[in-house]
């Protein structure tokens, strides 16, 4: 049953935040305020005044109020947390303005937990403010710093939070608190881009033959994508040209030219072809459509799930992926989108390569997924979540 949940338990008014300005979490973001809106619920929604994300027509309210976000080492590590830890008060002095119903974070996250969470503290505990989250990685591993303020930054985060919509069950390791209640919810389908119009011939651009077998990593560059397993893979598939497409958006991960140095030093140099510009909106269809299959090649810590199978789905686009325990194997295996293969193993993404390469699974099979996982399955799941919660009020 999608969109149809009872309306007594509807919030009046959502307050998102959403600072992510661009990628899977900041889509997911936007369709997710879009159906809330859709049945009624006042959304507004707080971005970062460089967000790329504009709200369908007669949806919800944006509000371009959240510092840009600053990367980088040294200077640049300061102003990131600056701005971050900055956005978070502008939301506590929202939720004071409009005193929503619900106030809904685009994903649990803990960074610099100990410089802003205390006024949320107080919003949720004495206020009795609801604050939910999308639970999109729920096992927060370690970036910086030392362990014990990990921890406790885990720990005041989780500590604001009711609960939230999580995409599988989440690894033991995760270590969230009993009390938190969670709801397995789906991620829905981006549709943009299966309706856009590729606004030009990808592989025309890149220099690649129209019959060639093109496999697309697209995204931000990651340590955790093991972009230089699939590198390597490649010398033992020979009929396969791979793109990566995607930004680095933070000092602390390898950039674009360590794999550059890769490809060549591995001999597949011609091969692999990169786009690390920003990608924008309108042009992400030119990529999924020049694409033959998709890769989602993650390492054992990433127990979560990916925007990017989204549009994968949404183009009928075969998935080549790995990770650990969790909602992107068990969608692929599930579903049968693809092959799955063991992480951080480039032996097993060559097999799985030769394997995609023989055998595509049929469209039939993207279908009946994106019939199971919508929007309105999300917020269904949402509005559930949040009757528990407004019964107890």
């Amino acid at each position: 049953m999608t969109g149809t949940s009872d309306r007594s338990t509807l919030p009046k008014s959502v307050l998102v935040f959403a600072p992510s300005s661009f990628g899977g979490i900041a889509e997911h973001t936007r369709f997710q305020a879009a159906e809330l809106a859709r049945r009624g619920v006042i959304v507004t929604m707080l971005t970062r005044v460089d967000s790329t994300q504009i709200p369908p027509a007669g949806t919800y309210r944006q509000l371009r109020v959240l510092p840009a976000d600053h990367a980088g080492r040294g200077l640049g590590r300061v102003k990131q947390v600056l701005a971050a830890t900055a956005g978070y008060y502008l939301l506590a002095l929202w939720v004071l303005r409009l005193r929503p119903d619900l106030v809904l974070l685009e994903a649990n996250s803990e960074y610099f937990a100990p410089l802003w969470a205390w006024p949320h503290l107080l919003l949720s505990r004495l206020v009795r403010v609801p604050y939910l989250a999308n639970f999109h990685d729920p096992h927060r591993a370690r970036h910086f710093g030392p362990a014990w303020l990990h921890a406790w930054s885990v720990s005041l985060a989780n500590a604001v939070l009711w609960g939230g919509l999580i995409h599988g069950t989440p690894p033991p390791e995760a270590g969230l608190p009993a009390r938190l209640k969670l709801m397995i919810a789906p991620i829905g389908h981006f549709d943009r881009t299966e309706g856009g119009h590729a606004t030009f011939d990808l592989r025309e651009r890149l220099g690649i033959d129209g019959q060639a077998f093109v496999l697309l990593a697209f995204g931000h560059l990651a340590d955790r994508k093991n972009l230089d397993l699939l590198i390597t893979a490649l010398a033992d598939v020979a009929d396969v040209q791979l793109v990566i497409a995607g930004e680095a958006t933070s000092g602390s991960q390898r950039p674009a030219q360590f794999y550059r140095d890769l490809a060549e030093r591995t001999g597949v140099g011609s091969r692999v072809h990169f786009v690390t510009s920003f990608i924008a909106d309108h042009d992400i269809p030119a990529y999924f459509r020049a694409a033959d299959a998709v890769a989602l090649t993650y390492n054992r810590e990433f127990v979560s799930q990916s925007g990017v199978l989204q549009h994968a789905v949404d183009w009928s686009k075969p998935i080549l992926a790995s990770s650990g325990p969790g909602p992107l194997r068990e969608t692929v295996v599930r579903h049968r989108l693809g092959v799955f293969v063991e992480p951080d193993d480039s032996g097993a993404l060559a097999d799985g390569l030769r394997r995609l390469l023989r055998d595509r699974p049929p469209t039939e099979n993207f279908l009946r997924y994106r019939d199971s996982a919508n929007w309105g399955v999300n917020v269904d799941r949402l509005i559930e979540l949040y009757g528990q919660f407004a019964v107890a009020r």
